[in-house]
């Protein structure tokens, strides 16, 4: 069995792209339409007093937003990208350019999260066990880190993929970007290509500048590539990696684990 291996750019994220600069439009639509992560993992950071640190920050939303009520955060990402924004809106923030793979800040943190699914950026078991096992290390004793993962509905795992096809809906150019005044942002999700064998998927979205009767000025197209990991899968890796007290939830108001929903994860670092 053979299964498709669709061109690999440098990262989803490439500096100057339309996909960077129309992150924050893309997380904002991501909030009204499903559960918003942001004042669950705000609130869990109020509890745990501080200090917080964010992998997978991206552009800092979440880090800015523990920020603003009062508790020390920081930021680690790989994207330089991604950083650029983060510092750019957030200046009086620490952001760390590295990999969660592979990283020493030299201190530890009573809370350490990784929201939107940044942990399936990773896209090999040993990835992911090696970012829990850093996470692990910068946790103060007691210290808990928290994540959310999509929980792999099968039925869009299989080895075929997925040729569906959806628009999101059109955003206005971010700024500086736009050729003309009142042109538009188009984002299409195209095929999804799965290896079940390895639990890797890769999904194709496209960004154009189109103007308001529809002509593409301007086309990027990235792909994403991502790494499914099943409930009993990762609570082996995080008892694997040292945690205890392990938690699991389908969502962020800790709704019980339920099939093909979110998989939200609490772990501790033992006292």
């Amino acid at each position: 069995m053979t299964f498709a291996n669709p061109p690999k750019p440098p990262g989803f994220y490439p500096a100057g792209g339309l996909n960077v600069a129309s992150y924050d439009l893309r997380a904002e639509l991501d909030r009204k339409l499903f559960d918003d992560p942001l004042p669950f993992y705000r609130d869990l950071a109020l509890k745990s007093g501080g200090p917080v640190l964010e992998l997978g920050c991206g552009t800092g939303r979440i880090s800015a937003e523990i920020a603003q009520n009062g508790i020390e955060v920081e930021g680690l990402d790989l994207s330089d990208a991604m950083l650029a924004i983060a510092r750019r809106k957030h200046p009086a923030l620490t952001f760390h350019h590295a990999d969660m793979c592979d990283f020493d800040l030299g201190c530890r943190f009573a809370l350490i999260i990784i929201p939107f699914r940044g942990l399936q950026e990773i896209v090999t078991a040993q990835g992911q066990r090696a970012a829990l096992a850093r996470a692990f290390a910068h946790l103060i004793p007691g210290g808990r880190l928290v994540f959310d993962l999509i929980d792999p509905d099968l039925r869009y795992c299989l080895p075929e993929g997925d040729a569906e096809i959806v628009a999101l809906p059109l955003f206005p150019m971010p700024e500086n970007l736009g050729s003309v005044a009142g042109n538009k942002l188009r984002i299409t999700a195209m095929e999804r290509t799965n290896n079940p064998l390895t639990q890797q998927f890769s999904e194709h979205w496209r960004f154009e500048e189109i103007t308001p009767n529809g002509k593409v000025l301007h086309r990027e197209d990235n792909w994403h590539h991502m790494r499914w990991v099943h409930r009993a899968e990762m609570a082996l890796m995080l008892e694997l990696c040292g945690f205890v007290s392990i938690s699991e939830y389908s969502g962020f108001n800790f709704e019980l684990p339920r099939y093909a929903a979110n998989q939200v994860w609490m772990a501790q670092r033992p006292l």
